[in-house]
């Protein structure tokens, strides 16, 4: 029997589906609600909720997505009318010919609904998941955060009894926000993304980076309420 290595989780190019697809196959997008940008009213909360299963309809991964891009971008608004139908979100902005990165915000372990369970095909009730601000940029543009992903990984996938290791609580950075707010630009913030993939150094910025972090806590902790809420209330978990 041929042994998955569990590799690191992805921040840059390689994508989480690359991944999946290494140890289960085709993977595919089963979309539960995608909210269409261009009927929302201004400031209303905007979600995108899909399952990522295999051939066998075994789920893999399930993601909750807040989008946070500014509609007015009309291509970005363009390339997540394409998501909507079902295509998956990293392959799609990739066909556009963005480079991917992903900020990761927390990484922790939680419950899951008997349902999950179900749909992942296993006893237990608890699962690992994932909270990251999506990043997509073409050369010579500003990089676009495209919305804040959770992901919940299959145990099969994810052994949710291996806890959080090392790496995982050292690729959590600030959000995005909290970083502008003391001063780093978003290029800046795009360039030291490559180096949370295992050594997340910011170097001389790492006065500030500790700023922002104390000041992103709270609101990470708001973002975990909404998620609970929404699961709750859509019986997702």
């Amino acid at each position: 029997m041929e042994v998955f290595k569990q590799e690191h989780f992805p921040v840059n190019n390689k994508l989480h589906t690359d991944i999946l697809e290494q140890k289960y196959g085709p993977i595919h997008a089963e979309v539960l609600r995608h909210d269409n940008v261009h009927e929302m009213k201004k400031g209303a909360e905007r979600v995108r909720e899909a399952r990522l299963v295999d051939d066998k309809n075994i789920l893999r991964t399930y993601a909750l997505t807040f989008l946070t891009y500014d509609k007015r971008n009309i291509e970005i608004a363009g390339i997540d009318d394409e998501i909507r139908q079902g295509w998956l979100i990293g392959q799609t902005f990739r066909k556009h010919g963005y480079t991917i990165k992903k900020n990761v915000i927390d990484v922790f372990i939680m419950p899951i609904h008997t349902k999950m369970s179900d749909d992942f095909k296993v006893k237990t009730k608890k699962a690992k998941a994932r909270l990251t601000e999506f990043y997509a940029k073409k050369s010579g543009t500003t990089p676009i955060i495209y919305g804040t992903v959770l992901e919940i990984y299959s145990p099969d996938f994810k052994n949710p009894d291996d806890g959080i290791n090392e790496v995982d609580i050292n690729q959590v950075n600030p959000l995005t926000g909290t970083l502008q707010g003391v001063g780093i630009p978003i290029d800046e913030i795009w360039g030291h993304l490559d180096r949370a993939d295992e050594n997340n150094e910011w170097d001389s910025l790492n006065e500030r980076y500790e700023q922002a972090h104390q000041l992103s806590q709270p609101v990470v902790q708001s973002l975990h309420k909404k998620i609970t809420l929404y699961l709750e209330k859509n019986q997702s978990i």
